[in-house]
């Protein structure tokens, strides 16, 4: 369990990843605020005098104010384009780098790398998003943190289940197109190519389309999660291509 323990730190202090993650973070965070603003601008201005500081006009307009944080397409857009950076920082770069002849060259099993650099990846992806999400939710609404279990029960839960499908199905494609293809540029043009195509093709019952469109009817009475294409795309198609990238590791060597 050491010896998995020292990689498992080996990857999550990868100083490019580090780097990368940091600046995610920002570049996310300052999207969310950005959005949140415009969403609290556009209420305060419709409401004018009659938003209350306290009552149900606040409630609804915290409300609203995330579920726009949570919609805004923007964010997802630069969320993909970052994850799919860091799957080919994690799957690909050491190997164009010649770092993977030393690593591989180490008692450890492709199984073992596989899963170590799978649970970094992972990581990382789901700091990129969490972590600005609940500095931007705390730092705005800190003033009236007794209120937000009433004001977010109704939809938070629903979208956070979203937003885990859809950072599981991007890491699912960065992985295998960063295991497919010989180079790092490749693999990333090709995640691209691959979560991008279905939004220039108008298809939105395909990911990231079909969460992103999803993450405004949270709450909504009719509305539900277990929805069987949510679990499809974000849990059934991402093991697939998880399990398709497994056997891509086994068969293949550092080159």
């Amino acid at each position: 369990m050491g010896r998995l323990y020292t990689l498992f730190r080996w990857e999550m202090n990868d100083l490019i990843k580090v780097v990368l993650l940091f600046f995610g973070i920002l570049l996310v965070g300052m999207s969310m605020k950005q959005e949140l603003m415009g969403v609290s601008n556009s209420m305060g201005f419709i409401s004018g005098t009659d938003l209350q500081l306290f009552g149900a006009s606040q409630a609804s307009g915290v409300s609203t104010s995330i579920q726009g944080m949570l919609s805004l397409e923007d964010v997802w857009t630069l969320a993909g384009f970052l994850i799919l950076l860091l799957g080919a920082l994690t799957f690909r770069y050491d190997r164009d780098s010649g770092v993977a002849k030393s690593v591989y060259s180490l008692p450890y099993s492709n199984d073992e790398i596989f899963g170590i650099k799978l649970i970094s990846l992972l990581i990382y992806g789901s700091l990129m998003l969490l972590l600005p999400f609940a500095y931007v939710a705390i730092t705005t609404y800190a003033s009236i943190a007794g209120y937000l279990p009433e004001i977010t029960s109704r939809f938070l839960s629903d979208a956070l289940l979203l937003v885990a499908f859809l950072v599981l199905y991007l890491i699912a494609v960065a992985t295998l197109v960063s295991l497919a293809f010989p180079n790092a540029f490749l693999a990333f043009m090709a995640g691209f190519a691959v979560i991008y195509a279905p939004k220039i093709l108008g298809n939105s019952s395909m990911p990231p389309a079909l969460f992103i469109n999803a993450l405004h009817l949270c709450g909504s009475t009719d509305f539900n999660v277990f929805k069987a294409a949510y679990l499809e795309w974000g849990i059934v198609v991402p093991i697939v291509i998880f399990l398709l990238s497994w056997v891509l590791i086994r068969r293949r060597d550092v080159v």
